[in-house]
C-alpha cells in the first residue's frame, strides 16, 4: 500500500470504527462558499461552526448551539488539517496534512450530531493526541456531506474523483468485510479504479487475494458536498468575533 495511504479517517457505522484512506484536503469549490445546504447553512459555514465548538470546548465553555435547521440529517466526516511540517502559514490545502478525522456513514441530526463529530473528530481520533487550544489559529476544518448513495452494477462502475466508493463483503468463513475511500483520494493519489478497489479489500483486513473476491463485492458509490475553511479565514464568513488567540 503507498506510503500516503497509512493515514486514514476514522468513521463509524453500526457502532464500529472504520478508516477511510487521506492526508489532504480536496480543493474547495467556489459554488459552494455561498449555496446554502437544506440546513439553511453552505459547508463553509458548517466549518465556521465546528470552529466555535472546538474553542467552546477547549475553553470550557458553553457549547453554541447549531443555528439551523434542527431535522436536517446527512452522512458527513469532520477533519481537521493543520499546515505540513516543512512550511508554516500554509494558505493551500495542498500544503496541509491530516490532524484528525471522523465521520460517519449514517445519517445523523446535524442540530447534535455536528457538534459531537467536530468534537471526537478533534479530540478522540486514536491515532493523534487532542488538539491543543494554541493550535487552534493554525488548523483548517473540512466538512465533508456524503449523498447520491447508489449500488454499482460491478466493482469498477464508479469513476475517479467523483464518486467515493464502499466495499462490503465475506469471506468463505462468514466474516464481514468493509472499506470506504472518498471521492477525491483515488484522484489525488493517481489511482485507477482497479488499483482502488485492490488497496480498499487490502485495507479492509482481507488477507487473500482480491480477485478471488471480485464477483462477491458488494459495491456502493457516492458523492460529496466538500468544503474546506481556515480559522484565518473566519472573519470573512462573519465568524470574525472568535476571541483572538496566538498563533504557535
Amino acid at each position: 500500500m503507498p506510503a500516503a495511504l497509512s493515514k486514514h479517517m476514522t468513521f463509524e457505522q453500526d457502532g464500529a470504527d472504520w478508516s477511510e484512506g487521506h492526508d489532504a484536503a480536496k480543493e474547495p469549490h467556489p459554488g459552494l462558499l455561498t449555496k446554502p445546504l437544506p440546513c439553511g447553512l453552505s459547508a463553509a459555514e458548517l466549518c465556521c461552526f465546528c470552529f466555535q465548538v472546538l474553542r467552546a470546548h477547549l475553553e470550557s465553555l458553553p457549547l453554541p448551539r447549531f443555528p439551523a435547521d434542527p431535522g436536517f440529517k446527512a452522512p458527513l466526516f469532520v477533519t481537521w488539517l493543520k499546515p505540513r511540517q516543512s512550511g508554516t502559514n500554509a494558505t493551500s490545502t495542498s500544503q496541509l496534512e491530516l490532524r484528525g478525522c471522523i465521520g460517519c456513514l449514517e445519517p445523523i441530526h446535524f442540530h447534535s450530531g455536528l457538534t459531537e463529530y467536530a468534537i471526537r473528530s478533534s479530540m478522540k481520533d486514536r491515532r493523534f493526541p487532542p488538539v491543543r487550544l494554541d493550535e487552534v489559529p493554525s488548523l483548517t476544518c473540512r466538512i465533508s456531506i456524503l449523498h447520491q448513495f447508489e449500488p454499482c452494477a460491478h466493482a469498477f462502475d464508479w469513476q475517479v474523483g467523483v464518486h467515493g466508493v464502499l466495499l462490503n463483503f465475506s469471506d468463505s468463513q462468514g466474516r464481514r468485510f468493509s472499506a470506504t475511500y472518498l471521492p477525491e483520494v483515488a484522484k489525488e493519489h493517481g489511482m485507477t479504479r482497479e488499483v482502488a478497489i485492490r488497496e480498499l479489500v487490502a485495507k479492509s483486513g482481507y488477507a487473500g487475494p482480491c480477485q478471488e473476491i471480485l464477483d462477491f463485492l458488494e459495491v456502493t458509490r457516492y458523492q460529496t458536498i466538500v468544503e474546506s475553511v481556515s480559522y484565518q479565514d473566519l472573519a470573512s464568513y462573519g465568524f470574525g468575533g472568535l476571541p483572538h488567540l496566538n498563533s504557535p
